[in-house]
């Protein structure tokens, strides 16, 4: 069997850009669904309270509830969407596996809020690990040696956070805590989101040059 070690380009079927933009868009949607579930939640804390707090307490609390649940399922998605048109232009099987799961684990979160206990929790520790992994793998999508840097960096900052999770409870509350596992992840995505967008035709130079619009 022979392994694929990275990506290889087909420009025959160069998915990037609509795989990009589908990233993007997905993360920016669930950044801005969680700032607005917060505003919907009495009293939420962002040091007390974790993110699935926003969707899964019993009774839930609407429309905070709905927002978060049914946004984060965009979201896994969407991730998985991207997945599918990354691999279809040859990207790495070894980032998309990761994001593939990461994306899974999202849905589940979804699905299965916070009151279903122990299989949320799985699901949640899936995003976690497998968005890390994703993120740190991005390198073998081809990318340029600033957004390597930029990769390691959120990718081990967001993998170390969920290590020492419980140590930095004790600073900064769960929420503070969980959150500098998930923010880097998905600022990191969104920014990779917007460099794949960047791959195939120069629409901005093609309309200068050939006279488009």
């Amino acid at each position: 069997m022979k392994f694929q070690k990275g990506s290889i380009f087909r420009p025959e079927k160069d998915y990037y850009k609509s795989a990009g933009i589908i990233l993007l868009v997905g993360c920016i949607q669930f950044l801005l669904a969680v700032n607005l579930a917060e505003t919907q939640y009495p009293g939420y804390s962002t040091a007390k309270n974790v993110l699935s707090d926003l969707g899964g307490t019993l009774p839930p609390i609407e429309p905070s509830s709905l927002i978060f649940n049914l946004s984060i399922i965009i979201l896994g998605i969407l991730m998985i969407v991207s997945v599918y048109l990354i691999l279809k232009s040859g990207g790495c099987r070894l980032f998309s596996s990761c994001l593939l799961i990461a994306g899974l684990g999202a849905v589940g979160v979804g699905l299965f809020p916070e009151y279903t206990g122990d299989i949320h929790s799985f699901f949640a520790i899936l995003v976690f690990l497998m968005g890390s992994l994703a993120v740190i793998f991005s390198y073998r999508l081809g990318i340029n040696i600033p957004m390597v840097w930029v990769s390691m960096i959120t990718g081990f900052f967001s993998l170390l956070s969920l290590i020492f999770f419980s140590y930095l409870s004790s600073y900064l509350g769960v929420g503070g805590a969980e959150r500098m596992i998930v923010y880097p992840l998905l600022l990191y995505l969104a920014a990779l989101g917007g460099y794949l967008t960047s791959r195939g035709k120069d629409w901005v130079r093609i309309r200068f040059t050939d006279g488009y619009w």
